[in-house]
């Protein structure tokens, strides 16, 4: 497996995480493997950990070496591994990861319970670290409150082009997807129940002729085509909201 590990049998992943802390045990798991250990993220295909800097070692194809020196209180222990904070495996997952990859798990991570200030206390003990100004910027257009995958994509895409919207938000006897109040414009986000309950159907249309009868200004939208084009159906959102507040002074 490694230098002077040996496995008899072919090794499990985790097998595979304890081999690296046992061939290096100055070496922390982090990256991608410490987001699977702390229950973040399926299983990856690789294990990633971190040795000092000043280690240089040559590693088989199954493991990748970040070469930086850790703070003590940056590390803790997952089942008996050592293993980065889940504050220090978020940043270095925004830093290696595709942003739109990035945003999802900083977005399920706060909305899970993960504090914005401790995120931002480990921004700060380290200034100009790889990963700082990425997840800094994730934490500005981060969606927390939503309720399904279509309502925090669409959330950031509103929040991308300057509109924050309340998520999941009482109107009346009513829980709706968004709402802003200036407009009295709500947002509702169709799943796919939606098209083959029937139920389901009737109810919303009595709940939807309430608030049009109330005066409010319903869009709807497909969970679909939110998914598939995010962008351009909160660049529609954002006209009509604007449009409407200005008329509504």
């Amino acid at each position: 497996m490694l230098p002077q590990i040996y496995s008899l049998v072919e090794p499990t992943w985790i097998g595979r995480c304890a081999a690296v802390s046992l061939w290096r045990p100055d070496s922390v798991l982090s990256h991608r493997t410490a987001a699977r250990l702390h229950g973040w993220i399926d299983e990856p295909l690789i294990v990633e950990a971190t040795v000092p800097r000043m280690r240089k070692c040559r590693t088989p194809t199954w493991l990748i070496v970040h070469r930086r020196d850790l703070a003590d209180d940056v590390v803790t222990r997952v089942d008996d591994l050592p293993v980065v904070t889940e504050e220090q495996a978020l940043l270095d997952c925004v830093a290696i990861m595709e942003p739109r990859a990035a945003g999802r798990l900083v977005d399920h991570r706060l909305a899970a319970g993960m504090t914005r200030d401790s995120v931002r206390r480990l921004v700060a003990s380290a200034p100009g670290r790889s990963g700082n100004a990425r997840l800094t910027e994730q934490l500005r257009s981060a969606s927390t409150r939503f309720a399904s995958e279509p309502e925090r994509v669409l959330d950031r895409a509103l929040i991308a082009v300057g509109l924050r919207l309340k998520v999941n938000a009482r109107v009346g006897a009513f829980i709706v997807d968004f709402y802003d109040e200036a407009s009295r414009v709500i947002i509702e986000v169709d799943g796919r129940e939606f098209h083959i309950d029937g139920d389901v159907f009737r109810r919303d249309r009595v709940r939807q002729n309430m608030l049009v009868l109330a005066e409010f200004r319903v869009l709807r939208y497909a969970a679909f085509d939110v998914l598939r084009d995010p962008d351009s159906i909160a660049r529609q959102i954002a006209h009509e909201v604007r449009r409407r507040r200005h008329a509504r002074r």
